[in-house]
């Protein structure tokens, strides 16, 4: 789960930010799927938009392993209506793999569809996805 030794970081709005640390397997999806529903209420993000960032946490959930080493990583930032992820480290190619790995036919990928801005982070060998979900209202 999550390091308790590892230092809280505050967002802009001042609240903390949530590391996340699960082996990588079965668990992934079912925990990060409950923390990403939790902050996505705490932000303030409407029913819809709270749906699209547990769908988001599915698609990254069910690929992440893959592309990380023993543990998939996930930092999330609740803001103003607004929830950042950023997952990683991943493997060299990872960030772009979930994203092309998580495309339906004829609709693309479903992390960039449902997400107002990604980005991919590169650290020397390591990725990392940033995606961030927000409602302007």
């Amino acid at each position: 789960m999550s390091d308790p030794a590892a230092p809280s970081m505050q967002t802009a709005e001042g609240l903390p930010e949530t590391r996340l640390a699960v082996a990588a397997g079965p668990l992934v999806g079912p925990v990060l799927r409950r923390v990403v529903g939790m902050l996505a209420a705490r932000a303030d993000l409407p029913l819809d938009r709270l749906d699209d960032a547990v769908l988001v946490a599915d698609v990254i959930a069910s690929r992440a392993s893959a592309w990380s080493d023993d543990l998939v990583q996930v930092s999330l930032q609740p803001g103003e209506r607004t929830l950042w992820l950023r997952v990683g480290p991943l493997r060299k190619g990872g960030a772009e793999a979930l994203l092309d790995e998580a495309a339906v036919p004829d609709v693309g990928s479903v992390i960039t569809k449902l997400a107002d801005e990604v980005q991919v982070d590169a650290d020397g060998t390591s990725e990392f996805l940033r995606v961030r979900l927000s409602y302007p209202g």
